[in-house]
């Protein structure tokens, strides 16, 4: 573009623009002057005449179509607010048993209403609503009232029906129907109301144009709706008969002038309405009020034109002395330097701004021989560096254009300057003039992933970058061509040399496919969770920990672990006696009720069952000892809770006995290729499992060896005494055990703490061989309490040996 301006500069000083045509004299360009002043006067007065008329014209048209606009919405709002009544109220009669409340209602919300009739196909009164004052019609009465030209026509469902305009003491009514329909649709009555368009006429009379303008409502065959002078609203009166012309013949001729209703000459033009397009707004206002301020607008014009022509006689005589003479000077030396001549000079005698410019032209001319000889050589070089610069833009537009991400630019102010052919395609269109940073949303259909809300402007990427933010995101989609298009979006933005943000850029690309590849695999992990969740309910969590696994495909035939641990096993009493009096069902019922009570004592004290057996279960705890001892008393707690749900004959309480041992054990997976299980080896199993059979031959319900005792923290939190010493089979040493009676009954308990003393030393004596001393202290214990099942146990035992 410089360069064009360039070669046009050094054309023009070569002399190639320049026309050499002689000049007209002085004489003949005044009075040219002078008649062309003279003819723009006149066309200036005609014009300003002219724009004068057709602005005040377009002044009172725009009054009068805001006017007729207002009218018009007033009319529709009118009826709009009836027909929704109508809708409403019919609705609610499709759904209400007492019609009769739903009319009074609705009579009483609309003042417009006059009377409200619910009917049946057949033209039968259903329910009557009437104004105080109206009359209450009978069948035949009503028969005989118009108020529809086809009262048997049928109503499409939610379609409100309108009738004809007619008078009653010049006051316009009008009669509308709907159909009531059921829960199908089908029509069962016919709602019918009569409208009292008096309040319609309050409201039209009410709106003025200019000063004295009016507006009114005429039907299409010129039936008078609603005039101030209500003598004009009558049957026989219509609007071509006054006028000469009607509410449709205004509405086409746009802008009107005529002799109106009131008899004087008006403008005026008229709508036709929207909600009942037989009737039509007309506005008139007398065409005196915008003639008068018109023919004072073009007196001041004239008086201003006359001013104007006497001043500028009196500067073209002086141009012409002290300008047009100089000028022409001037004019002959560009004339000489356009041709080549630089060494031409001239002198005006006038020591004003012209003698200034003259000497100061002379000294332009020099320096312009100088710089036009530049020019050429720079004209050149530029030629050069535009090409170049032309076939670099060439090549970066192909490359942008070739690259497989969509690219969109903005200007500064949000603007869209550029949209690569990958950009187009996601986004549906390219650049649109009609953008902005406001509205970029709307109209690329840029939405929040998964949703039908527009994203939200300061989220933008593209508009946090002219903020001068590089940012990115991904929960974007595109609405285009009824797809859904899942972006990810960068932001960065471009500086200028001043540092300031000139246009921000952003990148983005189609992500349906990672899209569903990460659906796919949250779905594949949803999928894995629910099947370890499922593989927990066989193989304990806490049993692959033991095994340092993280899963179970990590678990292989043959791993095991050596832990110390705490084994808990416990048994149903006599569950075979149970089991007898039950159907298979029901004893699966009954086993799972009991365990599923079981397992949450267990869980809660830090245990896991490591398998059922029948009605039996073998617990492991990793922990403390005191969390196996914990656990056993709770299982027993809740066995008490249970067992008062037992209370029938069928369903006797139950009763069950725990053993616990603490020591080192091999945790591991046996079995063989098709088949394996988790299990435990060791003797301190063996002893655990021995435990829970001896609870039944001491009549106690949890028993626990020496080493569980010996690593509770504290022995002094739980309710314990020596049971017996006993050889274990398969070891050569006794053992110790002892009962643990927390969740004995109160009583029970209570008892057993107060005898512990008494009850070790009778078992001490028993060993001793004292049998008569030890028989004392058992029935001693049994005194205090008679439920104490060891003290029976070894008081039968002690009977026998004195025997």
């Amino acid at each position: 573009m410089k360069i064009e301006r360039l070669s046009s500069i050094i054309q023009w000083a070569r002399g190639k623009s320049f026309s050499s045509r002689p000049p007209n004299s002085l004489s003949k360009q005044i009075v040219r002057r002078v008649f062309f002043l003279s003819s723009i006067g006149i066309l200036s007065l005609a014009t300003a005449m002219t724009l004068g008329l057709a602005t005040s014209v377009e002044r009172v048209k725009r009054k009068l179509e805001r006017v007729n606009i207002q009218a018009a919405r007033t009319t529709d709002l009118f009826i709009l607010n009836i027909q929704s009544d109508l809708i409403a109220t019919s609705a609610s009669l499709s759904a209400t048993h007492d019609p009769d409340a739903v009319l009074r209602n609705m009579l009483a919300r609309n003042a417009s209403l006059l009377d409200i009739f619910l009917v049946k196909p057949n033209g039968e009164i259903i329910v009557q609503q009437s104004r105080v004052g109206r009359p209450k019609y009978s069948q035949t009465q009503f028969n005989a009232l118009k108020l529809l030209e086809d009262r048997n026509q049928n109503l499409d469902f939610g379609e409100v029906k309108m009738g004809e305009i007619y008078f009653a003491n010049q006051f316009p009514q009008l009669d509308m129907a709907i159909a009531v329909t059921d829960d199908i649709g089908l029509p069962t009555a016919t709602l019918w109301v009569s409208v009292d368009l008096n309040r319609l006429w309050n409201k039209i009379i009410d709106i003025k144009a200019g000063k004295d303008g009016y507006a009114f409502l005429v039907t299409e065959k010129g039936q008078i709706i609603a005039f101030r002078n209500r003598q004009l609203q009558d049957p026989e009166i219509l609007l071509q008969d006054r006028i000469g012309r009607s509410g449709l013949d205004i509405a086409r001729s746009g802008f009107n002038f005529y002799r109106g209703l009131g008899g004087e000459w008006v403008v005026a033009i008229a709508q036709r309405l929207e909600i009942i397009p037989s009737w039509f707004v007309v506005v008139e206002q007398p065409a005196r009020e915008f003639l008068t301020p018109l023919l004072l607008v073009a007196a001041i014009w004239l008086g201003i034109l006359l001013v104007a022509i006497a001043i500028v006689y009196g500067i073209i005589n002086f141009t012409r002395k002290r300008i047009v003479i100089p000028l022409g000077l001037l004019r002959e030396a560009v004339g000489r330097l356009s041709s080549g001549d630089w060494e031409y000079r001239f002198e005006i005698p006038n020591t004003d701004e012209l003698g200034e410019l003259a000497t100061s032209f002379q000294r332009m001319a020099g320096q312009l021989r100088d710089t036009f000889a530049t020019l050429e050589h720079n004209n050149a070089k530029m030629q050069v560096l535009n090409d170049a610069l032309s076939q670099s833009e060439r090549k970066l537009t192909q490359f942008l254009e070739a690259v497989p991400v969509g690219l969109f630019v903005v200007d500064a102010q949000g603007k869209p300057y550029y949209a690569n052919q990958k950009a187009k395609e996601l986004l549906g269109k390219g650049v649109d003039s009609e953008a902005s940073a406001e509205n970029l949303v709307e109209v690329y259909q840029a939405y929040i992933a998964g949703t039908d809300r527009l994203y939200p402007n300061e989220n933008q990427p593209i508009l946090r970058a002219l903020g001068g933010e590089v940012s990115n995101t991904e929960d974007m989609e595109i609405h285009a061509r009824d797809r859904r298009i899942p972006i990810e979006i960068w932001g960065t933005p471009i500086y200028n040399l001043e540092g300031e943000v000139s246009y921000a850029i952003a990148v983005f690309q189609d992500i349906t496919e990672r899209k569903k590849a990460e659906a796919e695999r949250q779905r594949f992990t949803e999928q894995l969770r629910e099947l370890n969740i499922a593989y927990e309910r066989f193989v304990p969590e806490q049993f692959l920990q033991l095994l340092d696994k993280t899963s179970i495909i990590d678990v292989h035939l043959g791993d095991a672990v050596q832990k110390e641990m705490s084994v808990l096993f416990a048994d149903i009493r006599n569950f075979t006696t149970l089991s007898e009096r039950m159907t298979p069902e029901d004893n699966f019922k009954f086993i799972n009720a009991y365990l599923s009570r079981m397992e949450p004592a267990i869980v809660e004290n830090g245990g896991f069952i490591d398998k059922y057996v029948g009605d039996g279960i073998m617990a492991l705890f990793s922990g403390s000892a005191d969390d196996a001892i914990k656990g056993g008393i709770s299982m027993l707690r809740k066995l008490k809770k249970y067992n008062k749900t037992r209370t029938r004959p069928d369903r006797p309480p139950i009763h069950i006995g725990i053993g616990i041992n603490t020591g080192s054990l091999m945790l591991g997976t046996v079995g063989g290729s098709q088949r394996m299980d988790s299990t435990v080896i060791s003797d301190t199993v063996n002893l655990a499992s021995r435990l829970e059979t001896l609870t039944k031959h001491y009549n106690v319900a949890l028993l626990i060896t020496h080493q569980m005792f010996l690593k509770l923290a504290n022995t002094q939190h739980y309710d314990i005494r020596l049971i017996d010493r006993v050889l274990v089979k398969g070891k050569s040493e006794q053992i110790s055990i002892f009962e643990v009676f927390d969740a004995d009954p109160d009583d029970l308990r209570a008892a057993k703490k107060a005898m512990k003393t008494n009850f070790e030393r009778a078992v001490l004596l028993y060993h001793l061989g004292l049998f008569a001393e030890a028989s004392e202290l058992f029935q001693h214990c049994l005194q205090i309490h008679t439920d104490d099942g060891a003290a029976q146990f070894y008081l039968e035992q002690c009977q026998n040996k004195i025997i």
